[in-house]
């Protein structure tokens, strides 16, 4: 008997910086959503490692729900600060 691998998945970036850092370092199976909050500054997150698929996060608006998304198997997530300096804090991200 073979087990689901258990969703959802999550992982934080306590501390901003410019470039990106690894939040969630692969995933198990695809998963089409995605949530993330960040306390301070805005962030971005990439999909594939820092290549592309870049998201952005407003720190104002509290969690924010992307739906529908394609994020393969094994992807590498990753968040960074959206301007220069602007150090994000705690910004969580959870894949589903």
């Amino acid at each position: 008997m073979s087990m689901k691998p258990s969703l959802p998945e999550y992982g934080t970036d306590a501390t901003g910086a410019d470039t990106y850092a690894t939040v969630i370092n692969g995933i198990t199976r695809e998963c089409h959503n995605l949530s993330a909050v960040c306390d301070t500054q805005d962030a971005i997150i990439s999909l594939d490692g820092g290549t592309t698929d870049h998201l952005f996060v407003d720190a104002s608006q509290g969690q924010l729900v992307f739906q529908g998304l394609v994020i393969p198997k094994a992807a590498v997530i990753q968040g960074k600060n959206a301007s220069a300096g602007n150090n994000y804090a705690n910004l969580r991200i959870t894949v589903w």
